[in-house]
């Protein structure tokens, strides 16, 4: 398919790349996919050249600059056969996954374009709205609790919102309530409540 070269890291790659292309339709996000260039031998005078430019070894191979399932957004480290992670790839996986990143390393093109396509099918985790002046950062929480405390948990935060107490605090705004800035009455800021938290159940 790629001519004469040998199947490996790149030739994997390449597949993702046209399982991308080919499903922009089913997935617009696709469009922002994009290979870091770190990869590959280089002369000593060009690899002086790009490291003065910002080249740094060690940073996953494909990014994908959307924020969704809560992440800000997802970073592939391609490998296949039996490559590893070098030191500096660990370091930077790491790294990104602390800054709020999805990270994941695919041993080959099936991997990552199934990680691809999870990734995708999740909900959108909007950061912040660039047309509002006004609008502060958006937050859906997820508490992670047992199944037996759901109910009691879910009870005590509609509580609060009746106090006329936000559960949300000031950091941030739910997207109902940048819709309609104003809650008429405390049943709504519940069901705001209900709307913006989920549960995430052990047992």
């Amino acid at each position: 398919m790629y001519g004469n070269l040998k199947r490996g890291e790149d030739t994997e790659q390449m597949g993702v790349i046209d399982w991308a292309n080919w499903n922009l339709q089913r997935f617009p996000e696709l469009k922002m996919l994009y290979h870091v260039p770190n990869g590959g031998k280089r002369n000593p005078a060009e690899a002086a050249r790009f490291k003065a430019m910002g080249v740094k070894a060690g940073v996953p191979d494909l990014c994908l600059p959307v924020p969704m399932n809560g992440y800000a957004g997802l970073y592939i480290e391609m490998k296949y056969s039996n490559n590893k992670p070098t030191a500096a790839q660990k370091e930077w996986i790491k790294n990104l996954k602390e800054y709020g990143y999805k990270v994941t390393v695919c041993y080959g093109g099936t991997e990552a374009t199934a990680e691809l396509e999870a990734y995708l099918q999740g909900s959108r985790t909007i950061l912040t709205d660039p047309m509002n002046e006004n609008c502060k950062p958006q937050k859906r929480i997820e508490i992670y609790c047992s199944s037996e405390d759901t109910e009691n948990i879910r009870s005590a935060l509609c509580m609060a919102a009746a106090k006329g107490s936000c559960v949300f605090g000031s950091d941030f705004v739910p997207k109902c309530c940048i819709d309609s800035p104003k809650a008429e009455t405390h049943e709504d800021c519940c069901a705001c409540v209900l709307q913006n938290v989920a549960f995430a159940e052990y047992d």
